[in-house]
């Protein structure tokens, strides 16, 4: 950014507004300008005047809350990153603010003050991010738009696992904290530590083929699929995944898919399973065919849509849309 980010932090609490501001003005003032507001009303007039960057609200506040405080700022300037502070007992309503606006990030009250900081730096460099990109692809301003209406989750992340972009999909599995969560610091964690070094192996060992990885959801006894592939061009350590959750996603019928690839009735079932996320062992199971079969199955769905690998399938069947028109 030519200029010093513009941070707003609205409280109707007088006394917080001033402890955030004795804590970060020392740190930021030179490299931030920060404005602090006790009316949330007043706080959308100032966006409309000039928009800004990154809005920390809270959610309780009277006349206008933080959900409906979120909405307002994000029809002014979709690009603000909102960060929501709210209390404990807000939690399951928090998770509703993420799901139905551009809130980002959301921390429970009190939030250490180090803690606030970083979210609202990962917010920054997002912001900055996705204007960089606007700016050398010449991205359509319905672009977002069209990625939030697929029913697959598209992330990039640095291979570290920081998240650069999320579509709405994305944000709403991660905000459901089952499978995926993003911590304080803006990065992809797997929720059961068992899947973590798997998980980040799949991140960083992508430059010769695609990765899978399964997330299981014990709650519905499904799996979170995710496919792991490099970015095209730009940054060589960004990561595209690529989310199919079964408790949101419904899998292509067998018709269709048959309709789509010109499949026989058991090879479009054999790809009906997989792309659920469902290993060629389970898979099996289901069809009641031996593993052996399923493989023989499976080389011939290969051959027939072009792809050599259960990931690079997978991929190529959550992106057709000819599929979404098809569903």
């Amino acid at each position: 950014m030519s200029m010093k980010p513009r941070i707003l932090f609205v409280d109707d609490e007088p006394l917080l507004l001033e402890g955030i501001r004795r804590s970060l003005a020392p740190a930021h003032q030179r490299d931030w300008e920060m404005v602090f507001e006790t009316d949330p009303v007043a706080a959308v007039e100032l966006h409309r005047l000039k928009s800004f960057d990154v809005v920390v609200t809270d959610f309780m506040m009277p006349v206008l809350n933080g959900i409906g405080l979120a909405v307002e700022m994000n029809e002014i300037d979709p690009g603000t990153q909102i960060v929501m502070l709210t209390g404990a007992a807000d939690l399951t309503t928090a998770a509703d603010v993420i799901n139905s606006t551009q809130v980002v990030r959301f921390f429970t009250k009190p939030c250490a003050m180090d803690i606030l900081e970083k979210g609202i730096v990962e917010c920054v460099h997002r912001r900055e991010e996705r204007r960089r990109t606007s700016e050398s692809v010449m991205k359509p301003a319905f672009g977002d738009e069209v990625l939030d209406k697929l029913s697959i989750g598209v992330a990039i992340c640095e291979q570290n696992a920081r998240v650069v972009y999320m579509n709405q999909f994305a944000v709403e599995v991660c905000a459901t904290q089952k499978t995926l969560s993003v911590d304080a610091a803006g990065f992809l964690r797997t929720v059961n530590p068992r899947y973590r070094d798997e998980f980040l192996a799949c991140l960083k060992e992508t430059e010769k083929q695609d990765r899978a990885i399964s997330l299981m959801d014990d709650e519905i006894g499904r799996a979170v699929s995710i496919i792991v592939s490099r970015t095209k061009g730009g940054d060589a350590n960004r990561v595209m995944l690529l989310i199919a959750d079964p408790s949101r996603h419904v899998a292509p019928s067998v018709d269709i898919l048959q309709s789509i690839y010109s499949l026989p009735p058991s090879e479009a079932r054999i790809l009906h399973f997989i792309v659920q996320g469902f290993s060629l062992q389970e898979t099996a199971e289901k069809m009641q065919i031996t593993e052996s079969s399923a493989r023989t199955y499976l080389k011939r769905v290969f051959f027939k849509t072009n792809t050599k690998s259960q990931p690079e399938l997978i991929r190529s069947v959550l992106l057709t849309p000819a599929l979404y028109m098809a569903s």
